[in-house]
């Protein structure tokens, strides 16, 4: 990764949700900082994270020693204590983090964290909800990405039997599936889809479309047509 793309982060509360955060950051390239109460979580992530410190989450002086004045983001995962949660956050929001996302358990969490200052809130559990509810819907969604601002679905398939051997044009493909071919992939190479090349058994089709029109494609593959 470049020094371009790399950001320093702050995750305060080494929970399950914090861990898994941190562990995902330091995976994607990222400099993590991890502070906790506790001394369990601490001890567990010492040799993961760039710092892992024990401290009071409530104390300014605590968190500038730790370098939390010098990051970009800074995350406040803590669930179990709404008060910790709080002064965390407006303790970060005073000391001019870029970015400060906290973490709320109820809609009356999320109000008092925005006017603490709070540049962005997650419902963890609530959004694992939301994603666990329409895989069950839609099977395939865990494989695609889904393009923000809209309803629109971005994944690899393979083609239809009835796809191999016809070309775009002669399928009218976008007409007759509501999808739009974006790239072909062939023994991992890719290339911009040709509207007079046949398809092939072998090939993977990157698309992009709607939910519903996306599920009308892939329950003619019963499934097997995922990549």
């Amino acid at each position: 990764m470049s020094k371009t793309n790399k950001k320093s982060f702050l995750v305060v509360g080494l929970g399950r949700f914090g861990i898994s955060l941190s562990e995902k950051l330091v995976e994607l390239g990222q400099s993590v900082i991890g502070v906790d109460e506790l001394a369990g979580p601490v001890a567990e992530m010492s040799e993961k994270l760039d710092v892992a410190a024990q401290l009071d989450v409530a104390d300014e002086s605590a968190l500038i020693k730790v370098g939390a004045k010098e990051v970009d983001v800074a995350i406040v995962t803590i669930g179990a204590s709404l008060e910790k949660s709080i002064l965390g956050t407006s303790i970060l929001v005073d000391l001019g983090v870029p970015m400060v996302v906290a973490r709320a358990n109820s809609a009356m969490h999320a109000k008092i964290l925005a006017r603490v200052g709070a540049h962005r809130i997650v419902f963890p559990e609530w959004d694992m909800g939301l994603k666990m509810a329409e895989n069950f819907v839609y099977p395939w969604y865990s494989k695609f990405t889904k393009i923000d601002g809209g309803d629109f679905y971005f994944g690899k398939v393979a083609p239809l039997p009835e796809m191999v051997g016809n070309t775009m044009a002669e399928l009218r493909f976008s007409q007759r599936y509501k999808v739009i071919v974006i790239l072909l992939e062939q023994n991992g190479k890719q290339e911009a889809p040709s509207p007079i090349r046949p398809f092939l058994e072998t090939d993977g089709l990157w698309v992009l479309g709607h939910k519903e029109d996306m599920d009308s494609l892939i329950k003619k593959t019963d499934l097997k047509g995922l990549l």
